[in-house]
This record gives structure tokens, C-alpha cells and sequence, in this order.
């Protein structure tokens, strides 16, 4: 089974895309991901945010799709209305499950979905 991670990056490898890889691993799964929006945080504090653009989120999305055999997609942190349009245009005629995860804030504090984005 493959599944697709839409999500932001954590360093810390505790959410986010790694996160994400490191438990469909654990569950038997190969993991595939789309970085969404880049952060700088670590498991004591949340320092900055920064959104990847969506033509690339659009064309992380086109390569992955054209290449492997996504059985599921996971939807998490996203971060802007920008980053949900694009995701949208990609997947709106896919015929895949997905899971739809939307993360408005880190443990720590940090924002991690724009007020617009609601």
C-alpha cells in the first residue's frame, strides 16, 4: 500500500510529514509526501513558518500522481487559502480516499493555518 502525506515539514520528526512517514511505516505502508509549508520548531518551541509556493505544491502533486499508485492521501497542515486552492485543483477528479487531518496549531503554540485559510 502506498500512502500520500500532504503536509508541512517538522524538524523535529515528531508531526508533519515525517511524522506521518515514520507511522505508515510502523503500519506496513510506503510513505509518499508533499511538503506544504516548512517549519522551525523543535519539541520546546515553535519559532517560524514558511509556505512552500502553489505551483510547487501543484507540481509535487502532478509527479507523485503520475508515477505511483496512491492507494490514500492524508491531508494535514496546509497553511494558506493559496496552498488549499491548489491541493483542490489536483485532486478534485482523483479517485483515492483521503483523509482530511487540518492542523490549526503546533503544541508548542505555533500558528499553522492563516486566519483566511478557514
Amino acid at each position: 500500500m502506498q500512502v500520500l502525506s500532504i503536509a508541512g515539514s517538522d524538524p523535529s520528526s515528531g508531526a508533519g510529514i515525517q511524522g506521518d512517514i515514520k507511522t505508515f511505516t510502523a503500519l506496513g505502508a510506503y510513505g509518499l509526501s508533499i511538503v506544504t509549508a516548512v517549519t522551525s520548531q523543535n519539541t520546546l518551541k515553535f519559532f517560524d513558518v514558511e509556505a512552500v509556493s502553489p505551483s510547487i505544491i501543484r507540481g509535487q502533486i502532478k509527479s507523485i500522481l503520475s508515477d505511483f499508485h496512491v492507494d490514500a492521501i492524508k491531508i494535514g497542515m496546509v497553511y494558506s487559502k493559496k496552498a488549499i486552492m491548489a491541493i483542490h485543483s489536483e485532486l478534485k477528479r482523483v479517485k483515492i480516499p483521503i483523509i482530511l487531518d487540518p492542523i490549526f496549531e503546533s503544541t508548542t503554540g505555533g500558528i499553522l493555518l492563516q486566519k483566511d485559510a478557514i
